[in-house]
């Protein structure tokens, strides 16, 4: 198996969440999780997270050898303190762009490369290839003095090549950790080295280029010459030239107060003492030749003649990323002359502080020194204090000189990924055999914020004073199979087979075997594939160990491929998760997981999330799913009877629907009787003339509720009863079962629900009230002859949504369980509710917001009209803008399964009275991308102050769908423009919608 490594050898453990108190409630978490369970590693937990969590914007890189340092390294920061093994993000991490600088010549020392070329492969690698070019061309080696290998003095025939190595080494560190840059910089010298990183120039021109440069520098045969680095202004700098008698010239501008003079060394040194003595830095610099002066203007033929003849390429080629040099403190570009440009840079005044500014004109904002010691970073750093724009540069080095080991390294590229959205944290993945690492049962979920579940998408902005929001009549829709008799195919795939279990083999064997005969290839490793596909093993056929199986399909997450490489879909296949004809049941675990699968799409746009459900029963065939799986834009497929059927949502014809004669009942019984969902049937009961309503509730129901219960009381003769009851525990229901022992129930109404454990992702505690407590009561409490159980699912187990893995997963348990019951004769069915009206005006922004999504809020009234009928099947009962609905999911590849509905019926969702809108305002005359960015903090509930970068993708931000709709309602009503939901939601950011809606 692979695991994760970081260079210095530690293990990598990423926490990060959307808020910075998220990130803590993450960690903390993943502590109690590690401590609870003393087997657990750390490369086991590394290897959880970066499989099961997609890396959010605030995070924390762990670097950890043992558990006692991950434990340590996990407390720090659940309790928001420093800690040695652990760097934090400062703040949201962004899309950052990296520059490499390269610097000059001053800071080489014999043996600066021994620790890199031990410790790093890609250093070594690197070094090896220069040093067998400059071995070939010239029969010399750098590497020697890289590694100390003898006595060198300052010859700068050994110094300049071996500098060069240095540098070419260590930015292949840097790329080997999968730090990429955006552009290169070079100061002086260290121009080589960023033209042949940008592609410029061949890695051999480079190498001529530095050996040509240093052996014209030694033919000077100049003596009594040195350099020095000044802490002082220009003006100060020409006044002490001036005002000296000996010869020394400015010779580098680094920033406006760190400059570097060349010239005789005791003009040099005496400048050096003055400013001393006034308390001013200044420090001879190991550059034995005057640089960058008028005295190397007799190279000019030499340098054209020698390298024109000898280069690969005699013009520089266009540059793969911008390459920015000191020589004309700007780009280098590709209609330069070559020769002429290498003269210029031996010859011309450096200015790196204009280099660095044009860089940052180019959207760097990250620079990362390529350097074994720091020297530049000061001078970027007040480089960039002048950007007329300032944004929040970071500015590092690589390690330090006396480093023994590869951690300061380590920390800075932790310190750049950290903060860098777009970081590829698969470049930590060494190379290992393709056995899956066993999956860690309970893991944690990632801590997210909390969302109100109960088709309730509602954000976090101040509510609009009170509306009348208008209701909707209710659709009655059913799951329905179409058999595909023709289908368009895909190009033969290259698939990785992901079997998290270990127990598909003999399926995953045959999938493999068949491929080829299908023009596809399969294996187990996902290199080079561009779809994967999920084999899930058989699941348990009693509920309890269904809810088990989804928990540890939930919490580990090995079976989620990476999606670094080329995976373009991801395909789970499922054995009977789907009644596709009738007489077929759902196979609980298998429907869950599917349901719990599709809400992963949200979080990888771009990325096709499918199903393919097989029949039970039958033997799994690869012929079979490979047939399947190459079926082009179908979302949810199944196989049976040799055919291929594609899954529709269509409305259901209820006209031969008998409603259910509600004042025949004469004991009704309502799981989660208290909650706001149970109040409300209970409420539609009584005024319908129910005998006996009792409401079920582990705590009794709060004094609204009770409130509510009265005023139920006073709807009729109905008899309105509040009995506490944990229908978890068997003891207690058998001891109330005893008490209904001549009353038994005509009608259960399940409606209970946690929203809290499925939020934080506690798949036990949520199914414990969703599912497990109403198998306890049907086998226990006293049912009629003809009992009527009706069980309240929800939309999400059919729609998903981000966030929703959990809460849609324990829902379609729910469906399966109604499959179950009729099975044993119970006339039992699952409702999946869409959005039911909520009384009071403190609701009626949320609604309004829900409904821009396209679910549209219904009456009570008529939620229970059309829901508790006699029909004998699981149904759907929602009102929704169905093209809009459709809009959305078609992101995300599931528009076909919406596309039998349409719109009839459909009207605005809310009749706004005249007052003004409290929401604030954005205060005086401000431009389009202002009035977007406002529009943006105020969906997804940010700060206001919270700065946001416009080169990142809105869903990089924490955007979800239905905040997407949202953010278009805003710029449709205030800005009058339209713009695409599929733009929002398909990588572009605030920059781009800007530009798009002009």
């Amino acid at each position: 198996m692979a695991d994760y490594r970081l260079p210095d050898g530690t293990v990598p453990v990423l926490l990060s969440s959307d808020s910075a108190e998220l990130l803590r409630r993450e960690a903390a978490a993943i502590l109690s999780y590690v401590e609870d369970r003393p087997n657990v590693t750390p490369n086991a937990v590394s290897d959880a997270l970066f499989r099961t969590r997609t890396a959010r914007r605030y995070r924390a890189l762990a670097m950890v050898t043992d558990r006692d340092r991950l434990i340590d390294a996990l407390r720090a920061v659940a309790d928001g303190t420093e800690h040695v093994d652990v760097v934090v993000s400062a703040g949201a991490a962004t899309s950052r762009r990296i520059g490499y600088v390269f610097p000059g010549q001053g800071s080489q020392y014999p043996g600066m490369g021994t620790l890199y070329y031990r410790l790093s492969p890609a250093f070594k690698t690197a070094v090896d290839e220069c040093e067998a070019i400059f071995q070939e061309l010239y029969s010399i080696s750098p590497l020697a003095y890289l590694l100390g290998d003898g006595e060198f003095g300052d010859d700068v025939t050994v110094v300049q090549p071996a500098l060069f190595m240095q540098m070419i080494g260590l930015a292949a560190m840097w790329r080997d950790v999968g730090v990429a840059p955006a552009a290169a910089v070079g100061h002086s010298q260290g121009e080589i080295a960023a033209a042949c990183i940008a592609e410029m120039q061949t890695l051999a021109d480079g190498v001529r280029v530095v050996t040509l440069r240093a052996k014209l520098v030694d033919t000077l045969e100049v003596h009594g010459y040195s350099m020095a680095v000044l802490g002082v202004d220009r003006d100060e700098c020409e006044d002490l030239l001036a005002r000296n008698s000996g010869w020394a010239e400015l010779s580098v501008i680094n920033s406006a107060h760190v400059l570097a003079i060349s010239g005789e060394r005791p003009t040099v040194l005496e400048m050096v003492a003055e400013l001393t003595a006034k308390g001013k830095f200044a420090k001879e610099i190991r550059v034995a030749y005057p640089a960058h002066t008028s005295i190397v203007s007799k190279f000019r033929a030499e340098m054209g003649a020698e390298l024109l003849g000898k280069l690969d390429n005699p013009e520089f080629a266009e540059p793969q990323i911008p390459c920015i040099g000191a020589t004309l403190g700007g780009p280098i570009t590709a209609d330069l002359p070559v020769g002429e440009y290498w003269y210029w840079n031996l010859r011309n005044k450096v200015r790196f502080d204009r280099a660095i500014t044009d860089a940052a004109a180019h959207g760097v904002d990250t620079y990362v020194e390529i350097a074994d010691h720091p020297a530049l970073l000061l001078s970027i750093q007040e480089n960039l204090s002048t950007v007329p724009e300032p944004r929040a540069f970071q500015v590092i080095g690589t390690s330090r000189r006396k480093a023994e080991t590869l951690r300061e390294f380590t920390r800075n590229v932790a310190a750049v990924a950290v903060n860098d959205a777009g970081y590829r944290w698969d470049a930590l993945r060494k190379s290992g055999d393709d056995t899956p690492r066993p999956p860690l049962f309970d893991f944690p979920n990632t801590s997210m914020a909390a969302k109100k579940l109960w088709a309730r998408f509602d954000y976090a902005v101040e509510p609009s004073p009170v509306r009348e929001v208008q209701t909707h009549p209710p659709q009655q829709l059913v799951e329905s199979w179409v058999r595909l008799e023709r289908r368009k195919l895909v190009r033969p795939r290259s698939i990785a087979i992901v079997d998290h279990t270990g127990r598909c083999d003999g399926f995953a064997a045959d999938v493999i075997a068949a491929a080829p005969r299908q023009g596809a290839t399969a294996a187990f490793s996902d290199v080079g594939a561009d779809t994967a596909v999920i084999l899930l093993p058989p699941g348990a056929g009693e509920i309890g160990g269904a809810v088990d199986e989804f928990a540890g399909f939930v919490g580990e997450q090995t079976w989620l491929p990476s999606f670094d490489g080329g995976i373009e879909e991801v395909w789970l296949v499922t054995v009977g998760g789907e009644a596709v004809l009738p007489g077929d049941s759902l196979a609980p675990f298998h429907a869950a997981a599917a349901s719990g699968f599709r809400c992963l799409a949200s979080e990888h746009v771009g990325v096709a999330f499918r199903h393919l459900d097989l029949a039970a029963g039958e033997e799994l065939s690869g012929k079979t799913l490979l047939a399947a799986i190459h079926t082009a834009s179908e979302p949810e497929l199944a196989v049976r009877d040799g055919g291929i059927y594609a899954k529709r949502l269509v409305v259901e014809d209820a006209t031969h629907d008998d409603p259910l004669d509600v004042a025949a009942l004469r004991e009704v019984v309502i799981v989660g009787g208290t909650g706001k969902l149970g109040l409300e049937f209970c409420e539609q009961f009584a005024l319908r003339g129910a005998g006996r309503i009792t409401l079920l509730s582990r705590s009794g129901g709060s004094a609204a509720a009770l409130e509510q219960v009265t005023r139920s009381r006073s709807l009729g003769d109905t008899e309105v009863v509040v009995r506490v009851c944990d229908v978890g525990d068997e003891g207690a229901v058998r001891a109330l079962a005893a008490e209904y022992a001549v009353t038994p129930a005509d009608l259960i109404v399940h409606a209970a629900v946690d929203y809290d454990a499925a939020a934080s992702g506690d798949v036990r505690a949520a199914a414990a009230a969703k599912v497990i407590g109403i198998d306890t009561v049907l086998q226990h409490f006293p049912t009629s002859d003809d009992v009527k159980v009706v069980l309240c699912s929800s939309l999400s187990a059919t729609l998903g949504g981000r966030g929703h893995l959990v809460y849609a997963g324990v829902n379609r348990l729910l469906d399966a369980l109604a499959y179950e019951y009729r099975g044993r004769g119970i006339d039992c069915v699952s409702v999946q509710w869409g959005l039911w009206r909520e009384t009071g005006s403190s609701n009626a922004d949320a609604e309004s917001r829900i409904s821009g999504a396209g679910l549209l809020p219904i009456a009570p009234a008529d939620a229970v009209a059309a829901g508790i009928t006699a029909r004998a099947g699981n149904s759907i009962v929602a009102a929704a803008n169905w093209s809009r609905i459709r809009e959305i999911f078609a992101v995300y590849g599931f528009g076909p399964t919406f596309s039998e509905l349409d719109d009839q019926g459909a009207a605005p969702a809310e009749v706004v009275a005249p007052q003004p809108d409290p929401e604030p305002t954005v205060p005086g005359p401000v431009d389009t991308a202002e009035r977007v960015r406002f529009a943006l903090r105020t969906v997804m509930g940010m700060d206001t102050a919270e700065a946001i970068d416009g080169s990142v993708p809105l869903v990089a931000l924490g955007l979800d769908s239905l905040q997407a709709l949202d953010l278009r309602k805003r710029i449709e009503s205030e800005l009058k423009r339209d713009l695409p939901v599929t733009a929002i939601l398909g990588g572009a950011s605030l920059d781009e919608v800007v530009s798009l809606i002009g």
